[in-house]
């Protein structure tokens, strides 16, 4: 099996070198060979998207490319909408984690778990699980999520691929809320480039999100430079990272030859405040005093990242504590998102790529640069991440 971007799909369609439907008819015959096996997909919509390949107009920048929606997404959301417009085309619904499950999925209308491509006993991470392990496997190059404490790069992490959240307001979404501030919609991709390109056609003012940010054209093509300056934090919150995972970051670090520094950074912990701003977020009632504990933590680490920023290029994580996990231990995976709930909170922009592996499974690092700034974190990201080799179920 042969990995295809989506920039390569569309080109291709664009070209007439393929049609869509023979990329749609591709795809669904490999969800319909693997999600027996994976147990990614909530629903796949073959008419649908058999259909929508007919329709599609051969001049668009996704033209042709076949991708997964995160299950109960809000119909009117603007991601899809403008993938839609692009010709990218869905294909179906993919699973995501139970409320309090962060790493953990069933699918919503069954009973299975969603597995992991490269060990079927492991989580493919949550709360977009389905789609992470739809990507890795090679099933389609994209998928659609949200964030709101790593729900798009956790799975990234735990199935080798790319998860970005851009800053806050990056990709609007239905009934953003200025109060709130942890939910950015985004995308999970095999191929940075594609993760880049799918923000930049979903970015851009929207009359369902007072937050949206303006369009983020596609930033030029950098390596992030071998001068940039990099502080590295093995673990951001009490929970100190496993060995093997640190180890795998550090030494892809040296090998990148990038400069790290040493600069202090002290955060408040985001536990009860993520958890105040995730009621506002979604309109439910918060007492004041918790409310404006909440807002004291995020401007707390909002001033310390700051001061971080003002010595150094970007921030480098790893994006989880451990590897994948067994789902014999579900119950201890919250503190996998450790490294990621901060910057929901704090609303930067945050993406993670694979650095390499550790027991076999792959090793997520984060790359977190100033508000704004997405642009630095995907080049300093494009210099970091690792090619890792298709998972042994695809």
């Amino acid at each position: 099996m042969i990995r295809r971007t989506a920039i390569e799909i569309a080109a291709a369609v664009r070209s007439g070198a393929v049609g869509a439907s023979d990329v749609v008819e591709e795809a669904i015959a490999a969800a319909e060979r693997l999600d027996p096996v994976l147990h990614f997909l909530d629903e796949l919509d073959a008419a649908g998207a058999r259909a929508a390949a007919q329709r599609v107009k051969p001049d668009g920048l996704l033209a042709g490319v076949p991708f997964l929606i995160k299950s109960r997404t809000p119909p009117d959301a603007p991601i899809i909408a403008r993938l839609l417009a692009a010709g990218a085309i869905p294909i179906g619904w993919s699973t995501r984690a139970r409320p309090g499950a962060t790493s953990l999925t069933f699918g919503w209308n069954g009973t299975e778990y969603t597995r992991n491509p490269w060990d079927l006993s492991r989580s493919p991470g949550g709360s977009t699980a389905g789609g992470a392990a739809a990507v890795a496997a090679g099933v389609v190059p994209l998928a659609t999520g949200g964030d709101s404490g790593g729900s798009l790069r956790i799975p990234a992490s735990f199935s080798g691929v790319v998860g970005f959240k851009g800053t806050y307001g990056r990709i609007p979404r239905p009934g953003g809320r200025p109060l709130g501030g942890l939910t950015t919609a985004g995308v999970i991709g095999a191929d940075l480039d594609d993760v880049i390109l799918a923000t930049s056609i979903a970015s851009g003012p929207h009359r369902l999100d007072p937050n949206a940010l303006p369009p983020w054209p596609v930033p030029a093509r950098s390596s992030g430079g071998r001068t940039r300056r990099i502080a590295y934090r093995s673990t951001l919150g009490a929970c100190a990272a496993d060995p093997g995972v640190d180890r795998v970051v550090r030494e892809r670090l040296l090998a990148a030859g990038v400069e790290v520094v040493d600069v202090p950074l002290e955060l408040a912990p985001t536990d009860e405040a993520w958890q105040a701003l995730s009621d506002l977020d979604n309109g439910r009632g918060v007492e004041e005093s918790a409310a404006k504990r909440a807002r004291e933590v995020r401007d707390f680490n909002n001033t310390a990242l700051a001061d971080l920023f003002a010595e150094v290029d970007v921030l480098v994580t790893p994006t989880t504590l451990t590897v994948a996990h067994g789902y014999d231990q579900h119950e201890e995976t919250i503190v996998t998102g450790d490294p990621c709930w901060v910057f929901n909170v704090t609303g930067h922009p945050a993406v993670s790529v694979p650095a390499g592996r550790s027991q076999g499974l792959p090793v997520g690092l984060q790359v977190v640069a100033p508000h704004g700034a997405d642009e630095v974190a995907l080049a300093v990201a494009r210099l970091l991440l690792v090619e890792l080799p298709l998972p042994p179920v695809r």
